[in-house]
């Protein structure tokens, strides 16, 4: 039996939400930006607002009463799913996957630089149907699309 609680989010845990999703992003999103895409970052601040808009939609992963990780399911389509940096490895993004593709997810977006994601994806049976360019707080990345066939 798993140690991981997946539920809603709580509004008493945005800042909890905010602080994970911020560690996630300077964890692999940022080492692979310009100087201008994190100053834009910086100044945006775009997880305060995702959190408020979305907070509700999210699921919690929580393991002995602390926030490991979160994923946004707007079936088919998986918005988001973060663990975070310190609990990659110890089963949460498995966890996350199993509850999110029980409740349907079929499609997702990560970045074509996010390779351990994108081979944890794949080991799950998830295929890239796509490549295009996004953008990454002003920066253009390669984005892979991915379908759960």
């Amino acid at each position: 039996m798993s140690d991981i609680l997946i539920r809603g989010a709580r509004q008493s845990e945005a800042g909890d939400v905010i602080s994970l999703l911020d560690r996630s992003w300077r964890s692999h999103w940022a080492p692979h930006l310009e100087a201008a895409a994190l100053g834009r970052y910086e100044s945006v601040r775009p997880v305060e607002s995702y959190v408020s808009a979305y907070l509700e939609h999210f699921r919690i992963a929580e393991r002995a009463g602390v926030v490991v990780g979160l994923y946004h399911l707007d079936a088919p389509h998986l918005h988001a799913i973060h663990v975070d940096s310190w609990a990659i490895g110890t089963g949460v993004g498995g966890a996350m996957m199993d509850a999110a593709e029980s409740e349907g997810a079929g499609r997702l977006e990560v970045r074509s630089f996010n390779m351990r994601a994108r081979q944890f994806y794949r080991s799950r049976g998830w295929v890239e149907v796509d490549e295009y360019e996004d953008d990454e707080m002003g920066q253009m990345v390669r984005t892979i699309a991915m379908e759960r066939l």
